[in-house]
């Protein structure tokens, strides 16, 4: 008797601990599968949450660029948040997209280093390196592997109520010799000036004739947008599709669009410094 309750003893204590085992595995392949799997999700499902903050925030940036250009406000500031990722200025010297614009006489920006107008950017990077934000020549773009899209689109419109009217808004964005490369809480302070692309009516360049408005009404000419390379220029796509969508140009090579039977092109020019 007493050694049937020994051994009955004994066949619980294996009973639990057999036990003990089963449920300690099954706890310790929870947690290996939520960190092979869950972890790895809500990671990237923060990182997205982040990238779609600082999309919202480029457009407020965008809204303010439009303030300072097309209602004559001198100054504006925004604070914001930055996460999963750091906020910069690429001056025009660094950023990589470039614009020239011409007709059949020529480059029509005359008070810029070869027709060559650089726009600049203020630039969101993620963590991660695969995503690119950008408030380029008033433009909103988003990069990532794949190609390139414009998110909000600038304020170049077309008029043919009364003839072919086509108004060009150039925006360059400069950092004013101060460096704007941050994470957290920001505050974005921009101020506005004109930026001179005409040699004005004696066409002598860099003289006190020069203007930041370029209004040509020759009638039915052909104008041509000439962006930097597709190999260098990483939102070529996103430009792409708002020449030949948006302004209905028409591709004549790799990096140049035109718009036929133009009878009036406005060309306007604005510099926006980060302060």
């Amino acid at each position: 008797m007493r050694t049937y309750q020994k051994g009955k003893i004994t066949d619980s204590a294996v009973s639990e601990a057999v036990g003990f085992i089963l449920i300690f595995g099954i706890m310790l392949s929870g947690i290996g599968l939520i960190t092979l799997y869950g972890y790895p999700m809500l990671l990237q499902e923060q990182q997205n949450t982040n990238i779609r903050n600082m999309e919202r925030n480029m457009i407020v940036l965008q809204s303010d660029v439009n303030s300072l250009v097309f209602k004559s406000v001198p100054y504006k500031e925004t604070t914001m948040q930055v996460s999963g990722g750091v906020l910069s200025v690429k001056s025009p010297g660094s950023a990589s997209s470039t614009f020239k614009i011409s007709n059949s006489t020529g480059q029509l920006l005359e008070v810029v280093p070869a027709g060559t107008f650089s726009s600049g950017e203020l630039h969101f990077l993620s963590d991660s390196g695969d995503i690119n934000l950008g408030l380029e020549n008033g433009a909103v773009v988003k990069q990532q592997a794949g190609g390139s899209v414009m998110l909000s689109e600038p304020r170049w419109f077309t008029d043919t109520s009364s003839g072919d009217t086509l108004v060009i808004t150039l925006i360059q964005v400069d950092d004013s010799g101060s460096s704007l490369a941050k994470t957290g809480i920001i505050t974005v302070r921009m101020s506005i000036e004109p930026l001179n692309i005409s040699a004005g009516t004696d066409h002598v360049p860099f003289t006190d004739d020069d203007t930041n408005i370029i209004d040509d009404d020759t009638p039915n000419q052909d104008i041509q947008i000439q962006i930097a390379q597709s190999s260098s220029e990483k939102y070529y796509k996103a430009w792409q599709n708002y020449f030949e969508g948006t302004l209905g140009m028409t591709s004549v090579g790799s990096d140049t669009w035109k718009r036929t039977g133009v009878d009036r092109v406005i060309i306007k020019a604005w510099k926006i410094k980060v302060i």
